[in-house]
């Protein structure tokens, strides 16, 4: 787990941050709060997907919250692609074919 020293870094880095950020989320109708949670959000489940391998399972427990809402959040974020298209049978060829 992160040391304190390690939470002071992250805290300057967002304070430093958030500048530009309320430059940015002034425009936009979903306001500072929502602007920075993505901001944050994305490369942090980028990262645990990352660090386990991909298996959503794991990153979740890593992050300390359920399957179901990592994959929501996945979504929702652009950063789970959609179900694979189903298969088609294929029509039979003309006959004598």
């Amino acid at each position: 787990m992160a040391d304190s020293a390690g939470q002071g870094d992250i805290e300057r880095l967002v304070v430093a941050s958030l500048a530009d950020a309320v430059g940015g989320a002034a425009a936009s109708p979903r306001g500072l709060y929502r602007h920075v949670i993505e901001r944050v959000e994305r490369p942090l489940l980028r990262h645990a997907l990352e660090v386990s391998g991909g298996n959503q399972l794991r990153a979740a427990r890593l992050l300390g919250i359920n399957r179901n809402t990592l994959r929501k959040r996945l979504r929702s974020l652009g950063l789970l692609p959609g179900p694979a298209p189903r298969a088609t049978a294929l029509a039979p060829g003309p006959p004598g074919a």
